[in-house]
């Protein structure tokens, strides 16, 4: 299988030879989830320990490079930095759910917002994402200078974000959060309809799979 200790090291054993440097990764899958599941989550209720620490003024800076129509679009829906969720002021900025293990980062891709009902707002083509979702981002682009993401679990909500439909500008929501970063994206076989749209508004590359036996 490839969720059992022996695979995972033979993964890690590949990045490591690879240059990358893989620190106090987990063992298999399983410890993965366990690590993910007791820091940071979409919850909100939830123990915000662990984690990566955005600043506040980080974030700031990152908002001030946005294009303005994105800009206050956010701040217009959302209100300040500071009332968000994923803001913790003991912590002095954003606390994210990303887990870093040396070259190699992992992380729950953000909620699209909160106090909405998320089945709802998944697809919703105008609701725009909260500070939390960009600070998720920034952080990535800007405080761990990442050089590409590799996307799993299909589908995600970056693709579904406000913005035109093909041609994105600063101000589309997908290019705003993502900007030029590599994505690739491991996406089932018989959906090419929702991996189209990965495709046509975040560039992702998509790798397809078959379906899993039952």
């Amino acid at each position: 299988g490839l969720d059992t200790p022996a695979s995972t090291a033979t993964i890690l054993a590949t990045l490591r030879g690879a240059g990358y440097a893989v620190e106090a990764a987990p063992g298999d899958g399983a410890a993965l989830m366990a690590l993910l599941l007791a820091g940071p989550t979409n919850a909100r209720d939830a123990d915000r320990s662990g984690g990566e620490v955005l600043p506040l003024a980080d974030y700031r800076s990152a908002l001030e490079a946005l294009a303005p129509t994105a800009r206050d679009a956010i701040t217009a829906r959302w209100g300040a930095p500071h009332a968000d969720p994923f803001f913790r002021a003991d912590r002095g900025g954003f606390v994210l759910p990303l887990h870093r293990f040396g070259n190699v980062v992992v992380g729950v891709q953000p909620a699209r917002g909160y106090n909405i009902d998320p089945q709802q707002s998944y697809h919703d083509p105008a609701l725009v994402p909260p500070h939390g979702y960009f600070a998720f981002y920034a952080w990535l682009r800007r405080s761990f200078d990442l050089h590409a993401i590799l996307h799993i679990g299909k589908h995600g909500n970056l693709e579904w974000l406000p913005g035109k439909s093909v041609g994105l500008g600063e101000a589309c929501f997908p290019e705003a959060m993502l900007g030029p970063l590599p994505q690739l994206y491991p996406f089932i076989v018989n959906d090419p309809g929702e991996g189209t749209q990965a495709k046509r508004r975040t560039s992702a590359v998509i790798v397809d799979h078959l379906t899993p036996p039952l």
